[in-house]
């Protein structure tokens, strides 16, 4: 007598007998893959590869004792094996399996042993029997074929209900035992799910709470939730295909329908990523999902972003200047930003960069047209100002007869162009700014790093200009309305204080400010360490007070006297330590 009702589960059931047995194959082994249920590969429905070579499974539906006709089709699935996979030596096969779930008589048995006699492996016919073994191993997709998905509610409510009872705690027990334990429970039933896929489940913090977690290099799963939980947390549950083929058996997809209006930049967005695959981020769709276990019919409005991926297939591009006498005045290698392909067209984007950033280039590729290009200027933030400098003052020697390239490896041309005119913003601020930085970095030991240059203001730029003019030993002259001191309260140091005020005011010394300068670039700060030495050249007390009778306290406000310049300079003969700041 059969395990199971066979002929009622095929009526039963929403897939083929077929199916469920081919689904509790791809569950026990999870290494083997399907043929498409409704081709076949020629007398194979699962394959497995071992060490030795592939194992192999036919499946016939075949519920109750078979008639000859069927039989014949037993016959006819192994003739199609023989054929097209052993004779012409295609596949190694360590094993061959009948599958039904009827289990043979020993007259049929004989006649599968007759057929198979000469085929050089183990052949075997497995019935109920080994098909219940499977069965019990995996109960829950044995009910859900058997009764459908109200069998299957009923399980996952019963695993449910044990996930959530209360665990009594003992002197032993912790509460992370407790939770554990739960937590156990709760992952058995959520790799009831579905059959094909399992959803790996956790939580991921992330320095920015407004950054999704992207997967990491490798990562098997093929579909992923995040929901976000406060406190940059974020759960994150992960489809992973149970075997290779998983993804053909059950193929997951999604629809979108975009809620664009023409003219909107949302819809130019779009179309951008249809025409070059250019990513866009939160625009409006309806979506679908259909296949795996998140699937719904039901349309969800929602926002969706489409995030570029690293790719490292392009090959490598040069740029090329050459003279208008044919000598070449350089060939420096590109490096690829952006890699992007249509999704609607197949045309191919562009996106290089020179080695320090200082250029950008796009190119763009229309299968049976000529290349589109355009330049501009590159972000140079956090490189090198020594290696900026010398990738600038190189690009600035190109002359407007000279002709530019962007040509592969072995020399052959993308694009040329010749009458070429950079950006003045080259040689008006970035080679600039690269110079005075690489000439500040001498007099100081922190490395310095280029500044966004689109950032910085006016003032920052007349202040890091004039910095390196007093660096380079032109002091600087400029002029001055008052200072404020509070004499120390110490007594011994406001008589030295005292003196020295006396001697500036009679014309016998100076006031002289020391100080380290720092300075800001865009959103960057910058500290010098040599520092520099203000000196005024003309003091006298406010309102003509007497400065011996300042008192510890006391605050004083000392303004130009007949000269009311100060010069400043770089402090000389300094090395690090031999001034203390206080």
């Amino acid at each position: 007598m059969p395990t199971y009702d066979w002929p009622l589960i095929q009526q039963r059931s929403g897939d083929s007998i077929e199916s469920l047995i081919a689904t509790l194959l791809r569950r026990e082994y999870n290494d083997v893959r399907q043929t498409k249920p409704s081709q076949g590969d020629g007398g194979i429905d699962i394959l497995r590869l071992t060490a030795d070579g592939f194992e192999v499974w036919q499946v016939k539906g075949f519920t109750t004792a078979i008639s000859n006709s069927q039989f014949r089709q037993v016959k006819n699935s192994w003739k199609r094996f023989i054929e097209e996979h052993v004779c012409p030596g295609e596949k190694q096969i360590v094993r061959y399996h009948l599958v039904t779930p009827w289990t043979p008589t020993e007259e049929r048995v004989t006649e599968f042993d007759e057929l198979t006699a000469d085929a050089g492996f183990p052949c075997q016919w497995d019935g109920d029997a080994f098909i219940a073994g499977l069965a019990d191993r995996f109960p829950e997709t044995m009910q859900r074929f058997t009764y459908g998905e109200a069998a299957l509610e009923q399980f996952i409510s019963q695993k449910a209900m044990l996930a959530s009872s209360p665990v009594e705690r003992g002197e032993s027990l912790k509460m992370l035992d407790a939770i554990e334990t739960r937590q156990d429970a709760l992952n058995a039933l959520r790799d009831t799910i579905h059959d094909n896929y399992r959803i790996e489940h956790g939580t991921r913090t992330v320095a920015n709470s407004q950054e999704i977690p992207l997967p990491l290099d490798g990562d098997p799963a093929v579909f992923r939730r995040m929901t976000y939980l406060g406190d940059s947390r974020w759960k994150c549950e992960s489809v992973v295909p149970r075997t290779p083929d998983a993804a053909e058996i059950d193929p997951i997809s999604m629809g979108v329908e975009f809620l664009t209006t023409p003219g909107t930049p949302e819809h130019d967005a779009v179309r951008a990523w249809e025409e070059w695959g250019i990513p866009f981020k939160d625009v409006r769709v309806r979506t679908t999902i259909s296949g795996g276990p998140f699937a719904h019919d039901e349309p969800l409005d929602s926002v969706i972003s489409i995030i570029e991926r690293s790719r490292n297939d392009a090959p490598q591009l040069y740029l090329r200047c050459t003279a208008s006498s044919g000598q070449r005045r350089f060939r420096m290698p590109l490096v690829v930003a952006s890699q992007t392909v249509g999704t609607q067209t197949g045309w191919l984007r562009l996106v290089l960069d020179t080695p320090e950033r200082t250029l950008n280039f796009e190119l763009r590729f229309k299968q049976g047209e000529g290349t589109e290009a355009k330049a501009g200027m590159g972000n140079v933030d956090g490189r090198d100002p020594e290696t900026v400098c010398d990738e600038l003052e190189m690009l600035v020697g190109i002359h407007e007869s000279d002709v530019i390239s962007v040509e592969t490896a072995t020399g052959d041309p993308l694009l040329r162009a010749h009458g070429t005119v950079l950006p003045t913003a080259l040689d008006a601020l970035y080679l600039p700014v690269a110079r005075h930085l690489t000439m500040l970095q001498v007099p100081t030991a922190p490395a310095f790093v280029m500044p966004s240059i689109d950032e910085i203001t006016d003032g920052q730029f007349r202040h890091l200009a004039l910095l390196a003019t007093i660096y380079d030993g032109i002091p600087n002259s400029w002029s001055w309305k008052e200072l404020r001191f509070r004499v120390p309260e110490d007594e011994r140091s406001a008589e030295s204080f005292r003196t020295v005020v006396i001697e500036a005011i009679a014309g016998r010394g100076s006031i002289v400010q020391v100080e380290t300068p720092v300075f800001t670039l865009g959103n960057r700060t910058y500290t010098i360490d040599h520092p520099l030495a203000s000196t005024t050249h003309s003091v006298q007390l406010e309102s003509g007070g007497d400065p011996a009778t300042l008192y510890p306290g006391d605050t004083i406000r000392l303004v130009p006297g007949a000269d009311d310049s100060v010069t400043t300079a770089k402090v000389v003969d300094w090395t690090p330590g031999s001034i203390q700041f206080g």
